[in-house]
């Protein structure tokens, strides 16, 4: 029994560490070149009206922007409303997109708001789904079904704004003592069975958009390590990407580091798309 149990405590150690040997300029960069001036980005996304629909990893990503605002001095016009005027100063929107756990409460609040920005905004418009939004009992193809409707609606409806989507976070597969309970009692640990689903969507999403309206590939950027190697998971045959356990804290969203990474790729993203 006793050796049991220290089999236990080891493992639960082993799998909850995630130490990060990177520096914080240390990352991948999906967008842009590595050594590409962040100041640069900044300045040229600076001179956009960018309307930003998201929930908590969203606000994940604004922390990470003003870490680079902050080391540039180069700063955006960032304003919180769900309402911008048609002054035409340029501007990095952001509101809270919907409600978490209700993707279709989500996609129809995004198009509600694209609708009415100012007309010849010549916005750049996107928001993002959150992990929560897709859980093991989602059925993707429905729900993508109803996203590609409408975000094609908003590409005829809105020509004047340029529509972006983002593929749905990841999250890393829990690891430690209650994994391995949960395989004892033959259950998957958390997020197996999620990220499957939240990958279904992500590829769906990437192969039917392809060439018609541009995607900044999140989940990839998630579960990409500063070398370029995938963190990934094998279920039932099949490996599917996951989040890199040092881009986070609580296994969903991002923190100081895994903020910083991404807000640099979105904002390489931005510049170079639509520079």
């Amino acid at each position: 029994m006793m050796r049991y149990l220290y089999y236990m405590v080891l493992v639960m150690l082993i799998g909850g560490c995630s130490k990060n040997d990177y520096d914080m300029n240390d990352f991948y960069s999906m967008y842009g070149a590595s050594e590409a001036d962040a100041g640069e980005s900044l300045r040229t996304v600076s001179a956009m009206n960018i309307f930003f629909g998201h929930q908590s990893v969203g606000a994940n990503i604004l922390s990470g922007i003003e870490q680079w605002e902050q080391e540039t001095g180069v700063t955006l016009n960032t304003i919180e409303t769900r309402t911008p005027d048609d002054s035409q100063q340029p501007a990095f929107a952001h509101y809270r997109v919907g409600r978490n756990g209700d993707p279709v409460l989500k996609i129809d609040d995004f198009v509600s708001q694209v609708e009415n920005l100012p007309a010849e905004s010549g916005a750049v418009a996107f928001f993002k789904l959150c992990y929560v939004d897709i859980t093991g009992s989602t059925d993707t193809d429905e729900l993508f079904e109803y996203y590609k409707e409408k975000m094609l609606y908003l590409r005829e409806q809105r020509p004047d704004c340029r529509v972006v989507l983002f593929t749905v976070p990841l999250t890393t597969i829990q690891k430690g003592i209650k994994a391995t309970a949960k395989k004892i009692l033959n259950r998957e640990p958390s997020g197996v069975l999620e990220n499957v689903k939240r990958n279904e969507f992500n590829d769906r999403l990437r192969s039917e958009f392809a060439g018609i309206i541009p995607v900044f590939d999140l989940a990839a950027l998630e579960s990409t390590l500063p070398d370029d190697s995938r963190e990934t998971y094998k279920y039932q045959g099949n490996e599917y990407p996951c989040m890199v356990d040092f881009y986070t804290g609580d296994g969903g969203h991002l923190n100081e580091y895994g903020a910083r990474m991404v807000s640099r790729n979105l904002l390489a993203f931005l510049a170079g798309e639509f520079d």
